[in-house]
């Protein structure tokens, strides 16, 4: 069976589909494509015979929608590590931000996060990170943009300035790392960037409208 699960904040991926598995009683499970703890939405998750058909539904193209915070770093480039914010909140022009959502679509060359499953030499990103050790070389992943949409501008307050807040709407390939594109989008606007929020709302033709909630034991 392939089902179309909504993953909540605040679980792994791996935990979550496991926890699908003693509910439902499915002998195997699986999902196609990795939702970090912090992000929600859409979980193509594939059980018992379907769970072989893993890889087909791994290279289905995404959509989500992420906030990016301007003017604030984590070595995790998301929430999962502290936040430090700029002495100064950048100010941000509209107009420049949409040419540069525009000029991003097509094929993209990132390095990936360090605080990710990528491997190099056998280990894991994150394993590097955690003993406080950098690879001599981070990967570069190659994405495809289909579209990158402006949806809002807001901000956060802190210290008595206004840190500028992007929600955006993201077409992609599979693999994407928007970890990774917002830290590049701070980057191109002559500051930094963080994901702030990240929700999924489409996996091929699995929308977020359709996505079935489960509650968790």
């Amino acid at each position: 069976m392939v089902l179309n699960l909504y993953k909540p904040k605040s679980i792994s991926s791996f935990n979550f589909i496991n926890k699908v598995k003693k509910i439902f009683g499915y002998k195997k499970i699986g999902h196609a494509g990795t939702l970090d703890p912090l992000a929600e939405g859409v979980l193509v998750v594939l059980t018992d015979n379907d769970t072989k058909k893993q890889n087909e539904y791994m290279k289905l193209d995404k959509i989500y929608e992420a906030e990016i915070l301007l003017g604030a770093y984590s070595e995790s480039l998301d929430l999962e590590k502290p936040l430090n914010f700029s002495e100064k909140a950048p100010v941000l022009n509209k107009n420049q931000v949409l040419s540069l959502l525009e000029s991003l679509t097509g094929e993209l060359v990132l390095p990936a996060p360090m605080y990710s499953a990528k491997l190099i030499k056998g280990k894991r990103l994150y394993k590097y990170a955690k003993q406080g050790l950098t690879p001599d070389e981070i990967p570069q992943v190659t994405s495809f943009i289909g579209n990158l949409r402006l949806l809002s501008v807001s901000s956060i307050e802190r210290d008595s300035q206004n840190y500028p807040l992007l929600k955006v709407e993201i077409e992609c390939s599979s693999g994407t790392y928007i970890r990774s594109l917002s830290s590049f989008i701070g980057e191109k606007l002559h500051t930094t960037g963080v994901l702030y929020s990240l929700k999924r709302t489409k996996v091929g033709n699995f929308s977020i409208q359709e996505s079935q909630r489960v509650v968790l034991n």
